[in-house]
């Protein structure tokens, strides 16, 4: 049992929470450049489908704690006082820079020649993983600013 005003716990669960997604997302990030899933040699199936799994589940983690700010679990007053005004603005403001940046690593797949080579899946792989890596990244570092402004 977490000990404290409701306040204090909401706070502390806002803070474990930027932190937990932004090492997350580091991590997501490290796997990804390691393992390329979509750009390696498929022969080995069963290996391949291991790692899109695994692929599949981060970038679904990742969207959950963005949608939901992780409180699942708690009361709903915590819950309530950490997804506050500020929490929501900042969750807007990372949902619009990872738009934007699917948009534009979508238009560079489309537009740059030497990526025209890229399957369905790949060019899938490419702006899903960058958008979704800079939205939890951005949501991260407004949440961490907004607790040291604070």
């Amino acid at each position: 049992m977490q000990s404290g005003t409701p306040v204090e716990i909401a706070d502390r669960n806002s803070r474990v929470r930027a932190i937990l997604i932004a090492f997350g997302t580091i991590v997501f990030v490290i796997g990804q450049l390691m393992a390329r899933t979509e750009f390696r040699n498929q022969t080995d199936t069963a290996n391949y489908l291991s790692r899109s799994t695994m692929w599949t589940v981060n970038v679904i983690l990742l969207l959950a704690f963005l949608v939901t700010g992780g409180g699942l679990f708690t009361n709903r007053e915590i819950r309530a006082l950490v997804n506050d005004e500020v929490s929501r603005m900042n969750y807007k403001t990372s949902v619009f820079a990872g738009f934007w940046v699917a948009m534009t690593t979508a238009l560079a797949i489309y537009l740059i020649p030497p990526l025209e080579h890229f399957t369905g899946r790949q060019a899938v792989y490419v702006v899903v993983t960058s958008s979704v890596a800079v939205a939890s990244i951005v949501f991260s570092y407004l949440e961490l600013r907004a607790h040291r402004d604070a």
